[in-house]
C-alpha cells in the first residue's frame, strides 16, 4: 500500500494499490472476446497438428494389413460333476501358457506346409475362455489370409489330435475359423474433435493467465484503481473537457499546464495538438508538451515550474509498470501529478465495457470511425 499527496490546491491524500484491484470479470470477458481470432487460430492449428497427425499415422501410414481367424472348440473334461469340473478346468492364462510352450508349437509346426519359426508362430496364437468353461476360442493373426488359414487349420489339428492332458477327455471343433481382415479402431472424427477441444481449452487458460498477470491498462478507471491518480478519460470520452477544466481550475496565473508523456514512444506535440483539437476551450496556449521522464529525466526541471501536470498514458503496451515508475520518479522530484488521460485507447472496448454509444461528434473527436 502506497500513499501519495495529491497535486494542486485542495488535493486530498489518496492511497494507490498497485495491481491489487479486484478481478474484473466483465473486462476479462471482453478481452477474451477480442482474442477470439487467436483462439480460433490455435484451435485450428491443434486440429491440424494433433488430429491430422493421428489420421496420417493410423490411416495414411498404416502398416501392412492383418487378418485374423477365430476357431471355437468344445473341451470335454474328465469330470463327473460340476464340482469336479470347477476343480479341473483350465483357465485362459493356462491355455495361453500351453499354446506358447515348445511342445504345442512343435505340434502346430508339424501340420504346417510352410516353415515358420516358433517365435513367429507363438505371436500369432491367442486363447480366450468366455462364460462357459468348456468353450475355448483360439484366434490366429497373420499378415496374409493364406498364412492365417494354414496356421488356423494346423492349430485345430494340434488341439483335436495331438494335445493330450489328464484333465481332458477330448477336444472337438465347434466353429472352424475363417480369415477376415482386421479393421483397426481408428476414430478420426473423435480425434479431430478432441484435438480441437483440448487446443481451445489450453489456449483459453493461457490467455486467462496472461490477462490476469498483465499490467496493461485498458480502461481509464484502471489508472485510478491501481495508482489513485484521477483520470480525465480518453480523447473521445464524454465530459473530457469538463474534467480537464475542473482538475486544473486552480492553476496559478502565468504558470502553464504540462502534458507529460509516460511512454517514450508517445509524441508530445502530437498529443498536445489532439487535446487542443478535442478541448479547444480548455487546452489553450498556456498548455505545453513534455517528454517522458523515461526518455528525458531532466524534464522534471520544467515540470516543477508548471501549474499542473497531466500524464498521457498509452493504453496497453505494458504501460502499468512504466506509469508506476514515472509516478514514483516524479514524486521524488517534487512534481505533483494532477490527473491523467488514457491515450490510444480501444474506444470500442470501452463502449462495450460501459454499455454506451457515443455520438458521431464524440467519435470524430476520438479519431474513431463509424465502421
Amino acid at each position: 500500500m502506497t500513499e501519495r499527496e495529491g497535486a494542486g490546491a485542495g488535493a486530498e491524500l489518496w492511497k494507490g494499490c498497485y495491481g491489487k484491484e479486484p478481478f474484473d470479470l466483465r473486462l476479462t470477458v471482453l478481452r477474451m472476446l477480442h482474442q477470439l481470432p487467436m483462439i480460433a487460430a490455435v484451435t485450428c492449428a491443434g486440429i491440424l497438428l494433433f488430429g491430422g497427425g493421428y489420421y496420417v499415422k493410423n490411416v495414411l501410414l498404416r502398416s501392412q494389413k492383418e487378418y485374423a481367424a477365430t476357431s471355437v472348440f468344445r473341451v470335454e473334461y474328465a469330470a463327473d460333476s460340476v464340482e469336479d469340473l470347477m476343480q479341473s478346468y483350465i483357465n485362459e492364462m493356462s491355455w495361453n501358457t500351453y499354446m506358447q510352450s515348445q511342445m504345442f508349437l512343435e505340434m502346430v509346426s508339424g501340420h504346417l506346409g510352410q516353415e515358420i519359426t516358433e517365435q513367429e508362430l507363438g505371436e500369432t496364437l491367442e486363447a480366450f475362455v468366455w462364460s462357459d468353461l468348456r468353450v475355448l476360442s483360439v484366434t490366429v493373426t497373420a499378415d496374409s489370409p493364406e498364412k492365417c488359414q494354414d496356421i488356423t487349420r494346423a492349430a485345430e489339428k494340434a488341439l483335436t489330435c495331438d494335445f493330450v492332458l489328464g484333465e481332458i477327455d477330448f477336444i472337438s471343433v465347434i466353429d472352424p475359423g475363417v480369415p477376415e481382415e482386421v479393421i483397426p479402431d481408428v476414430r478420426v472424427g473423435r480425434a479431430l474433435i478432441l484435438s480441437g477441444v483440448l487446443s481451445c481449452f489450453f489456449c483459453v487458460v493461457l490467455l486467462l493467465l496472461k490477462e490476469t498477470g498483465d499490467d496493461k491498462i485498458w480502461l481509464p478507471s484502471l489508472i485510478f484503481r491501481r495508482y489513485g491518480v484521477r483520470t480525465a478519460g480518453t480523447p473521445g470520452s464524454r465530459g473530457l473537457e469538463e474534467n480537464l477544466r475542473y482538475f486544473f481550475r486552480n492553476r496559478e496565473e502565468g504558470r502553464g499546464i504540462a502534458v507529460c508523456m509516460v511512454q517514450e514512444d508517445l509524441e508530445p506535440e502530437q498529443v498536445l495538438w489532439q487535446l487542443r483539437r478535442t478541448c479547444p476551450e480548455t487546452v489553450d496556449a498556456g498548455w505545453f508538451a513534455a517528454a517522458s521522464p523515461l526518455k528525458d529525466p531532466e524534464v522534471c526541471r520544467t515540470l516543477r515550474q508548471a501549474g499542473g501536470i497531466l500524464l498521457a498514458v498509452k493504453a496497453g503496451g505494458h504501460g502499468g509498470k512504466k506509469l508506476e515508475y514515472v509516478l514514483e520518479y516524479l514524486e521524488q522530484q517534487d512534481c505533483r501529478v494532477t490527473a491523467a488521460i488514457l491515450w490510444d485507447a480501444d474506444e470500442k472496448l470501452i463502449n462495450r465495457y460501459y454499455g454506451k454509444k457515443r455520438t458521431k461528434y464524440e467519435r470524430a473527436g476520438a479519431g474513431v470511425s463509424d465502421e
